[in-house]
């Protein structure tokens, strides 16, 4: 029986990282390779049209090179400034408990249609820095793909005019 990722395959934890944030861990999807593979399959766009897989710093790392090897294309990183050597492109988020400066190496990004994947769509203010940057590296288009979508906070109205998948939405 094929299995599709729920609620219930996260474990969650009140108040982490900070006072008022429910953290939802997909450490027990990582930990059993049946959830894996569904969220994986679940992260897939409906529509193939997909040159490029874009993982975000860090749980997105997890699944977009499989994503990237299903689809037979290449993938490239998002990352935390410091931690990716070069000529990069930087940008700045704001996340629901803080900020993050982002950074984008452009190689072979120019004329792609890029999926950017990543676990939780909450703000909106990492995938808006990525797809600016994306934009700015020449992306041919961009379309987003995350495990968990958190509805009350605005994270899709950021990401208005873009194609955005979850996987679970609470």
């Amino acid at each position: 029986m094929e299995h599709v990722i729920t609620l219930a395959d996260f474990d969650t934890y009140p108040d982490f990282p900070v006072e008022g944030i429910l953290f939802y861990d997909i450490a027990p999807i990582l930990a059993d390779p049946e959830r894996f593979r569904a969220a994986c399959d679940d992260l897939m766009p409906a529509d193939a049209a997909v040159d490029l897989v874009v993982g975000v710093d860090a749980r997105g790392f997890i699944f977009a090179p499989v994503v990237a090897q299903a689809l037979n294309v290449g993938m490239s990183m998002v990352r935390k400034k410091g931690k990716m050597p070069g000529d990069l492109l930087e940008a700045d988020a704001t996340i629901e408990y803080g900020a993050s400066e982002l950074v984008l190496n452009p190689n072979g990004v120019a004329g792609k249609r890029v999926l950017v994947i990543d676990d939780v769509l909450a703000t909106g203010g990492t995938a808006r820095a990525v797809a600016d940057m994306l934009h700015r590296a020449g992306a041919a288009s961009v379309q987003f793909s995350f495990l968990m979508e958190i509805e009350a906070l605005p994270g899709r109205e950021r990401l208005a005019g873009y194609d955005v998948h979850a996987c679970v939405s609470v």
